[in-house]
This record gives structure tokens, C-alpha cells and sequence, in this order.
């Protein structure tokens, strides 16, 4: 932490605020980001709960192609962190050089900054999204960011570095705000919501979010469910990724020789 505080350009109070959180983070909860061979930053339990499952459908069903090992047998470290401190993890997985995924929720907010649906958002409450659209698009973080430019984002936007985001994108005619609502979108026989259905709600107040992953992995469609674009497509992203940085070179194999007695 120390090497990495020394090489990050940034204001002495940010920089400060920055490894004090990551220390505390490192420290309490999540020592083995040092040891992992690829990372995933998550919003919280339920998709803790869910990436290692959907990991293996995608090796399954042969997402992953022909790249060997994949990603289903490397170890790859699931970090709950939200989306208002994702971001202050990617300057510190970059300097690791670790590969790294961020899926996180687009929380759509209306002019007074109140969850709504996508028909009346106005901008995005997530903080990650917010920074990471600030930089990739060399933009003020005092200048707000249209939410249609974040929408617009690319998939090479969606990478910077070792380091690539993804959020819910537009799937059946329908913006899905959360984790839960996406994977209601694409399984919607099983969830009761018809075909032409436009507007998905997923009451956080009447609904606990780990009993909807448990009822999920462990339910009558835990072998059949799909598995939203944004979470498919992270995946099989990170799965292309290098273990190592191609500039690191193999160690040198030398042949064993053997002292005559």
C-alpha cells in the first residue's frame, strides 16, 4: 500500500482518503485480492452468492470457448464493496496488475435524486459509473455527465486498463435498474411477468435480495435460468484476459545438472 500511495498522482486529501479506506477494507476483510489471479467487485451478497454459479453455467455452455484454463478454474476473488466504493479500488488493482470486472447497478434517480424508473430517470446515484465516465471521457468531475452519454457508453469505454465495468443494459424492450430486475427480465416465464411488460419493479422492501439469489441457485430453475447480457458479457471478458501482463516474461527453465561424487 505504501509503493502503491507513492506512484498514485492525486490530491494530498484524496490520496489520504484513499488508503486509509483501503487499508481498514484489506485489513478487515478481503487479504487474498493479493494472492487472486483475476478479481470481481460486486454490489453486494445476493451477487456474491450468484457469480460463482453463473461462472459455471458459462463455462457449461461454452461462453468461455477454447481458452484454457478458464475462467471457472482460476481463482478468482469476489469482492462485495457496493457501488459507492468500487471505485476506489481501480488505481489500487491496476498498480496489482490484476485483471479486474466491476458489475454494478445503473440506480436510476429522477431530478430530485429519487430511485424511479428508467422512463423518468435523470441521472445515475451509483459513484462508480459517475467516476468511471469522468475519466474515460476526460471530463470534469465538477461537469456533470448526460445519463444518454453513460447509457452510450462502448464496450471499449467500459474498459481502462486492467479494469472493466458493466452495468444493466436495455434487454427486451426493458432497463432493468438492479440485479435482481434483470435476471426477473430474461426469466420472466418463471417470475410471472408477461412478454410485453416494459417496467420491472423489484420491491428491496418486500423482498430480501439473498433469498432471491438462494431461491434462484437452488430453485426449479437453478440448471435452466438465463443469465442477464451485462453479467454474461463481464464474464466473458475477464475470461480473456491474461493472467499475467504480456510484458512479464516466463521464468527460465534450467536443466538440472548432477555433481560427480
Amino acid at each position: 500500500l505504501n509503493e502503491f500511495g507513492a506512484k498514485v498522482s492525486a490530491s494530498e486529501d484524496e490520496y489520504r482518503q484513499n488508503i486509509e479506506f483501503l487499508r481498514k477494507y484489506l485489513t478487515l476483510s478481503r487479504c487474498d485480492l493479493y494472492f487472486c489471479d483475476k478479481a470481481i467487485l460486486v454490489e453486494g451478497a445476493a451477487e456474491r452468492l450468484l457469480i460463482p454459479d453463473m461462472i459455471r453455467k458459462c463455462d457449461e455452455r461454452g461462453e468461455f470457448g477454447e481458452t484454457r484454463p478458464n475462467l471457472s478454474s482460476q481463482y478468482c476473488s469476489i469482492i462485495e464493496v457496493g457501488g459507492a466504493y468500487a471505485h476506489r479500488f481501480l488505481d489500487f488493482v491496476n498498480f496489482l496488475e490484476i485483471p479486474t470486472l466491476i458489475l454494478t447497478d445503473i440506480d436510476f434517480v429522477d431530478a430530485k435524486n429519487n430511485r424511479t424508473l428508467r422512463k423518468n430517470a435523470e441521472n445515475t446515484s451509483n459513484a462508480t459509473i459517475k467516476r468511471w465516465g469522468h475519466d474515460v471521457l476526460n471530463v470534469a468531475l465538477s461537469n456533470k455527465i448526460d445519463l444518454k452519454v453513460i447509457l452510450g457508453l462502448t464496450d471499449e469505454q467500459k474498459t481502462n486498463g486492467l479494469v472493466h465495468i458493466e452495468f444493466q443494459r436495455e434487454e427486451n424492450s426493458t432497463y432493468p435498474r438492479s440485479l435482481e430486475e434483470a435476471i426477473m427480465n430474461v426469466n420472466r416465464e418463471h417470475y410471472g411477468i408477461v412478454e410485453d411488460e416494459t417496467e420491472i419493479d423489484f420491491d428491496e422492501k418486500e423482498e430480501k435480495k439473498t433469498d432471491f439469489a438462494l431461491d434462484l441457485i437452488f430453485g426449479e430453475i437453478s440448471d435452466s435460468y438465463q443469465i442477464p447480457s451485462y453479467i454474461e458479457k463481464g464474464l466473458v471478458w475477464l475470461n480473456d484476459q491474461s493472467k499475467m501482463p504480456t510484458y512479464v516474461k516466463p521464468k527460465r527453465k534450467y536443466k538440472r545438472s548432477y555433481k560427480k561424487i
